[in-house]
């Protein structure tokens, strides 16, 4: 583990007691505003308060569930999102699972830097204007993260290049975003089979070995951040490396079943 990431996890650790606060207190302490803490309560990501007459107090179980939800907004994910999140997530790890998303979240898993570019100039490659159709499919993908006016952040230039490679060879606009559609569609499943299967697993088993009677809501230390951040590092291009290992044998089987489809559709039509 990074010594940069280890002061990260001291920074984390929290005061002695952070029972029986009220609202504000929460709030004073993730950074959350009341009315954001109010609305995580509406929308059921967050428990009621217990209450003590009129007053309302939160404690260890509110505090770690905020972080998580804090740390996730931040990262950019939807409330909908979020909520399908913490419904699996164990009682009692929300500490734990916040400080992972910190260790690893953003450009753990990236392999190349990102770069910002204009909308308006995504079709330029292909003599063309973007339509606001085309923009909104964009937008909505995943791969481009909104900066500022018309800039966005494309996080997969690689990806970008590709597609320039294709306007290249004639290929339309129009085909190049199904194609890149259906490819975040399908890795997306693959990369959420990955995380439920291995990654939160590993979180999942690291939560379970605390001493009996330990205080569930306890931060890790950083013998079990380092180990986790060790694994992590290992299964990280094991991850990304199947891809790559089994896409040229499928396209291979799915070249090779198409032009036979195409046969036999084209022998029947004789």
């Amino acid at each position: 583990m990074t010594a940069s990431s280890a002061n990260h996890s001291r920074s984390r650790r929290r005061p002695a007691d952070t029972s029986d606060m009220t609202v504000e207190d929460l709030a004073n302490q993730t950074g959350v505003s009341v009315r954001n803490i109010r609305a995580y309560q509406t929308a059921g990501l967050l428990p009621p308060p217990r209450l003590q007459g009129r007053l309302g107090l939160y404690g260890q179980e509110h505090l770690g569930k905020l972080e998580l939800i804090r740390d996730l907004r931040q990262q950019g994910f939807g409330l909908e999102a979020i909520g399908d999140m913490l419904a699996n997530t164990p009682d009692g790890a929300w500490s734990e699972y916040s400080l992972v998303t910190h260790l690893f979240s953003k450009s753990f898993f990236t392999v190349e830097p990102s770069q910002r570019k204009a909308m308006a100039e995504m079709a330029s490659h292909w003599g063309a204007t973007a339509s606001p159709a085309q923009k909104e499919r964009l937008a909505k993908n995943g791969l481009y993260r909104p900066v500022e006016g018309d800039e966005v952040e494309m996080l997969s230039p690689s990806l970008e290049r590709i597609g320039i490679q294709l306007a290249e060879l004639g290929v339309s606009l129009d085909t190049v975003l199904d194609l890149q559609d259906d490819l975040i569609r399908h890795t997306r499943a693959i990369a959420k089979t990955y995380v439920e299967q291995l990654f939160l697993d590993l979180i999942q088993m690291m939560t379970k070995d605390k001493a009996p009677g330990a205080d569930a809501s306890a931060t890790i230390d950083a013998r079990q951040i380092a180990q986790l951040h060790a694994v992590f590092e290992r299964l990280r291009p094991l991850a990304i490396g199947s891809i790559s290992a089994a896409f040229p044998v499928v396209l291979q089987q799915e070249f090779d079943n198409g032009i036979k489809k195409r046969l036999k559709a084209g022998g029947k039509k004789r």
